[in-house]
């Protein structure tokens, strides 16, 4: 996987932490902070969460390493049947499929399927991409296509598949990324908008 990190490193690594430090991260319980408190709190009171899920043992979902495991692309209709909505700060979406479990709170360690198009080809794909939900790790446009923006674009729910078009401004801008010192080619061009596919498959502890 490449092309999600918060970082101007390209290729990027799977993940940057030790392996014993992250399952130490990830097998623990840190309280769950909804990544639209502010908002929920200018609306009102947000609703109380099931308390059977928020009492079940954390558990990790991840087998074995914690790294990317490749896999087939995504299922995606084509764009022209897609209904794009606007969202946030220039981002368009569309719900493939509505998901019916949990929706992710800052703070949660997440797992999604996930694959990226630019300019209408494919440039990275993962299954079992492993990160924390509104933290930063990632690159500003992804975490609110997953975590959701105020009442103009709403969380992911685990089971849900989302399309979503990031502009440069919340994906890597004027720079690109994947960019060949020696001939000046980047596999991500400056000023692309990027076109990801995303499938929320688990959220630890649910």
């Amino acid at each position: 996987a490449i092309a999600t990190r918060a970082s101007e490193t390209f290729p990027l690594p799977a993940f940057s932490m030790p392996h014993a430090a992250l399952r130490a991260a990830y097998l623990a319980a840190p309280a769950r902070v909804s990544a639209s408190a502010s908002t929920r709190r200018e609306r009102g009171p947000a609703a109380a969460r099931p308390a059977g899920k928020d009492k079940m043992a954390r558990r990790g979902f991840v087998s074995g390493t914690l790294g990317l495991a490749l896999a087939a692309p995504l299922a995606r209709p084509a764009r022209a049947d897609v209904d794009f909505k606007d969202g946030p700060e220039g981002i368009r979406y569309a719900d493939i499929k509505l998901g019916t479990g949990a929706e992710p709170f800052e703070g949660d360690v997440l797992k999604v399927n996930y694959q990226l198009d630019v300019d209408g080809k494919k440039v990275d794909f993962a299954k079992f991409f492993v990160f924390s939900g509104g933290s930063g790790e990632v690159i500003k446009g992804w975490d609110m296509a997953v975590m959701g923006s105020g009442d103009s674009m709403p969380p992911m729910k685990i089971g849900g598949s989302r399309r979503v078009l990031i502009p440069p401004a919340l994906g890597y801008g004027a720079k690109g990324a994947g960019c060949s010192g020696s001939t000046g080619e980047c596999r991500i061009p400056p000023d692309a908008v990027l076109e990801f596919t995303i499938e929320l498959v688990g959220i630890k502890g649910m």
